[in-house]
């Protein structure tokens, strides 16, 4: 089944014509019937590969936003080189979420940076883009080592390397250092305060790279946390667990103000990126079903979500040629079109009904206030800062006195409308196709 969905994912990306994305639709209906189909299952293929739920909605999840990130990138230069590096992340990606072992995770979990970082350094906007990829790979390895030296002290513990292990057979001491053994997920994620690597990455790199790294690479961060904490042992009192679902709490309502003082689109959507992934931690981490459902669904529809803010970002910069939001406002008396997507994506992105956000933050919400009232407070006032910084991004870009230059509803600018759409349509409706 991998081998097929990579097939067809290269299969699409090769073709350059203007049908393109009516393939691309009767693509990811196919994948996401079959991914449905894989749901029910739940299987191991030869030691090395598992089937279930999270992986085929991952894996669809990951196609879907690679198909959008290259109708966005549809003037680019070196258009060979760029379609390789896209294939590459994404066929990654997909062995990342397919493979059943934790060393061979690590091996994805790993490989993904380097033609991430390529693509950073080699269709960015500015010279720093070579200081961003240097914090991104800096702190991804440092903290995924330590999970290297986790799995291969649980692994002479006694435990498999499957991610279907039972943790129950490994002594207690190899597992009192869980919270270390996760620090490579808590960067991934990223989560609060190992997040300064996020926002240069996003600043600098191109729209498809921006799309891939928020709507996918980020979710390998809560994917490998979810699989490695269902074999440890975590009591739920300890000091290192509230000490680190207090920080992690903390710091997404401080990445949440944070959002509401940028001036920079990418960097305002960045740190919205860093406050909802706060949210996927503490599902996890709660080790409750309604909190890894509610984690899940965060995830999916935050890749959505993000992933088409990042796409909106790109349409007005081609318009203004600039991510500054006091050179980007008026958006209504330019392009109504893209601001209405604005505004459907904004509120999705403060969890306005029905978008899959809504579901994921009342499951999280309700596992936050069994565990504490202070963290259920905390939690509103995340929820009442995130309203606050989507209204500001829309209303900043989408009122006011306008500074682009008017331009026409072109060919690029209806193919943006229609990715925009494809972004907001399943984040939306998804729901009523959840088992």
């Amino acid at each position: 089944m991998v081998k097929s969905l990579a097939i067809s994912l290269i299969a699409l990306i090769i073709m350059k014509n203007l049908n393109v994305s009516i393939i691309g639709l009767s693509v990811l209906t196919i994948l996401s019937m079959g991914a449905a189909s894989v749901a029910t299952e739940g299987v191991e293929l030869n030691g090395l590969y598992s089937t279930d739920f999270v992986m085929g909605l991952m894996i669809t999840l990951t196609l879907f936003v690679a198909i959008l990130s290259y109708l966005s990138s549809a003037k680019v230069s070196r258009k060979a080189s760029f379609n390789l590096m896209v294939i590459s992340i994404s066929l990654i990606l997909v062995m990342s979420f397919s493979v059943s072992s934790f060393f061979l995770f690590f091996f994805f979990f790993e490989s993904v940076l380097a033609p991430l970082l390529l693509l950073i350094v080699g269709w960015g906007y500015q010279p720093e883009r070579l200081q961003a990829g240097g914090y991104m790979v800096i702190y991804t390895v440092f903290g995924s080592l330590f999970f290297l030296w986790g799995v291969s002290e649980l692994y002479l513990s006694g435990m498999s390397s499957s991610m279907s292990s039972v943790g129950s057979l490994v002594k207690k001491s190899a597992m009192s250092l869980w919270w270390l053994y996760i620090l490579g997920f808590l960067i991934k994620l990223p989560m609060y305060p190992f997040h300064l690597w996020l926002p240069k990455a996003h600043v600098e790199a191109p729209v498809a790279g921006s799309m891939l790294l928020a709507g996918v690479v980020l979710k390998l961060g809560g994917y490998g946390l979810l699989r490695f904490m269902l074999v440890m042992q975590v009591s739920l009192s300890s000091m290192f667990f509230v000490l680190l679902l207090s920080v992690n709490l903390a710091g997404g309502f401080y990445a949440g103000l944070a959002c509401v003082r940028q001036v920079d689109l990418k960097c305002l959507v960045a740190y919205s990126s860093v406050a909802h992934m706060s949210l996927v931690l503490l599902g996890v981490l709660s080790n409750t079903l309604l909190g890894v459902m509610g984690a899940i669904i965060i995830m999916v529809g935050h890749g959505l979500c993000s992933s088409g803010l990042f796409s909106y970002v790109n349409a007005i910069y081609k318009m203004s040629h600039s991510r500054l939001l006091v050179m980007n406002k008026g958006g209504l008396l330019f392009c109504p079109v893209l601001v209405l997507m604005c505004f459907l994506l904004s509120s999705s992105n403060m969890a306005a009904p029905p978008s899959l956000n809504l579901f994921g933050e009342i499951l999280v919400f309700g596992v936050g206030g069994w565990m504490s009232g202070t963290f259920l407070f905390i939690l509103g006032l995340m929820s009442f800062i995130s309203a606050c910084f989507s209204l500001y991004l829309y209303g900043s870009c989408s009122h006011g006195k306008g500074l682009m230059h008017s331009e026409s509803l072109n060919l690029s600018s209806l193919c943006d409308v229609f990715v925009l759409l494809s972004h907001w349509v399943p984040l939306n409706f998804l729901f009523m196709f959840m088992p």
